[in-house]
């Protein structure tokens, strides 16, 4: 169904529909520390050695007004 996603994509965008106002932003976001992964090269994956995978657990809160 990629036609559909297109359409509700252009809709939201015009409309503003399940997007939150700039307002609403401040309150959805939450300060995390972040959660760094470093992986060791395997041969299989391609990781960089100065990037790591940083992770932020539950820096959104979720509303039920909003698309994810």
């Amino acid at each position: 169904m990629p036609a559909l996603e297109t359409i509700k994509k252009i809709t939201e965008k015009a409309t503003g529909w399940g997007r939150p106002a700039p307002d609403d932003l401040h309150r959805l976001l939450r300060a995390r520390k972040p959660r760094i992964f470093r992986f060791k090269d395997d041969g299989i994956i391609p990781n960089h050695p100065r990037w790591p995978l940083v992770l932020y657990r539950g820096a959104l809160r979720r509303d039920d007004g909003f698309d994810p």
